[in-house]
């Protein structure tokens, strides 16, 4: 079993030949381009997927490939995984091939086709006396296959790098990623073609990788919290992902708590290892953090808005103000800033290079991680201070991740910081919209009732917490 490291980014296609310009600038050497042609396979039930493995059979125009890919380890669009890869005849499956035990007996006789993955790849060789990397761009689609009586083939874009190490260290990959990142427009990427695939074979809104919990135990480490933190970076990275293949705007929402989540990660990671180097990427959240929030906040505004009960003139003049369109587009434009992705970079590169940090000895109790957040949470003790409401709500999110992981069984208080998140989001779509200068007085009228509504709701809430059941 051979392993491969690798770093998966997104580009857009006018920026194709943008590349192929920086490819001769960097002196790499052109490797050709092929026409790649991919079948996955997977039975009825989807075993294989459940496993975490992909199976694919692959057709370069001249040869026909079987490959069996297993997960591994993954760091935002960081990649280290097991392969067997072998030739076949006549465009058909040889599990014969494969070592003994790597696929269940019983699934065997179930394989079937799921989905393809058609695109051509160019490929080029960058060498240098301490590495060698190879640069793949792909460009093409993912399709479900034709059923009969079908109009439309269902299809997702394939427009992406893959840049993997075949000699050196992986500071390399990260040198080149920057080096590109510094003229293209390029992101991350965490979800393999496989996984495009299954996102349009089961027709759901999103793809959510599984998330472990890390702090089940008496001691958190700075690994502990690493772990963690990689794993709300690939949420983050996630979330453009689906994003980009859905519009729907609960992936930019949970893009934000995805990051809050990380920067109160890094900050306690710091704390527990001061020899660990993640000032930067602390920094690089916040700018995130910063930068995404207007868009977050109008839409809180206009979910606050919808949720209104409004007649007659009211309810015309809110179909007016709802701004999804402009929103989705000005956001967009903000995601395809240079800097944006090179701050994206940064995160995976400063998680990857810190995880193994060795000087880092210093360890807390999982309890008093959470207690310590707790006695810092300061919920307001006049329940109707809406500004407290809204500056709790990044350490609520906080509180809540470390709640799952030191007391995973502790649903109940689980349950209510949801809940105030939930109505915090609310409260500051109410506070936005009375804020507004052409607000009619019936609308504002329903707000301040509303508002009025929920600021007790969120102090019956914080009474309720901690309460044992």
């Amino acid at each position: 079993m051979a392993k491969e490291i690798e770093l998966k980014l997104l580009i857009r296609q006018a920026d194709f030949k943008q590349l192929e310009a920086l490819m001769l600038q960097y002196q790499a050497k052109p490797q050709g381009v092929k026409r790649l042609e991919n079948t996955y396979f997977d039975t009825p039930d989807l075993h294989l997927n459940q496993a975490k493995a992909a199976l694919r059979l692959r057709f370069n125009a001249k040869n026909w490939v079987q490959t069996l890919k297993t997960s591994g380890t993954n760091l935002g669009a960081l990649s280290e995984r097991g392969e067997w890869e072998m030739p076949v005849s006549e465009g058909k499956l040889d599990l014969a091939l494969f070592p003994e035990g790597v696929l269940s007996p019983d699934w065997k006789n179930e394989l079937t086709a799921q989905f393809n993955t058609n695109f051509t790849r160019k490929t080029w060789l960058l060498t240098d006396m301490h590495s060698e990397i190879e640069l793949a761009a792909d460009m093409g689609e993912v399709l479900l296959p034709n059923k009969i009586g079908q109009a439309q083939v269902a299809k997702d874009v394939i427009c992406e790098l893959e840049l993997e190490l075949k000699k050196g260290d992986t500071a390399d990959l990260f040198k080149l990623a920057n080096q590109l990142a510094a003229h293209l427009i390029v992101h991350p990427g965490v979800l393999s073609k496989a996984e495009r695939g299954l996102r349009l074979l089961r027709g759901t809104t999103a793809v959510e990788k599984p998330h472990l919990c890390s702090l089940n135990s008496n001691i958190v480490s700075f690994a502990d919290l690493s772990h963690l933190a990689g794993q709300e970076l690939n949420r983050w990275i996630l979330a453009h992902e689906n994003f980009a293949f859905n519009a729907n705007e609960n992936e930019l929402l949970q893009a934000h708590r995805a990051l809050l989540r990380l920067y109160a990660l890094l900050v306690l990671a710091q704390r527990l290892c001061t020899a660990a180097k993640l000032y930067p990427a602390i920094k690089a959240v916040k700018i995130l953090i910063e930068t995404f929030l207007p868009w977050v906040e109008s839409c809180w505004q206009d979910r606050a808005l919808q949720r209104l009960a409004l007649d007659n003139f009211d309810a015309e003049w809110r179909s007016t103000q709802l701004g999804y369109a402009a929103r989705r587009s000005e956001y967009r434009r903000l995601w395809h800033k240079n800097w944006v992705g090179q701050a994206s970079l940064l995160l995976v590169e400063s998680l990857f290079s810190n995880q193994h940090q060795q000087a880092c000895t210093q360890q807390n109790k999982a309890e008093q991680v959470l207690q310590d957040s707790i006695a810092k949470l300061g919920l307001p003790q006049q329940p109707m201070d809406a500004e407290t409401w809204l500056k709790r709500y990044p350490s609520l999110v906080r509180v809540e991740l470390l709640l799952q992981q030191a007391k995973p069984a502790d649903q109940h208080n689980q349950q209510l910081m949801k809940q105030m998140q939930a109505a915090i989001e609310v409260l500051n779509g109410y506070e936005q919209l009375l804020r507004l200068q052409y607000l009619t007085e019936g609308v504002k009228k329903i707000v301040i009732t509303e508002r009025h509504a929920l600021l007790l709701q969120l102090g019956r809430m914080a009474q309720a917490l901690w309460i044992e059941n």
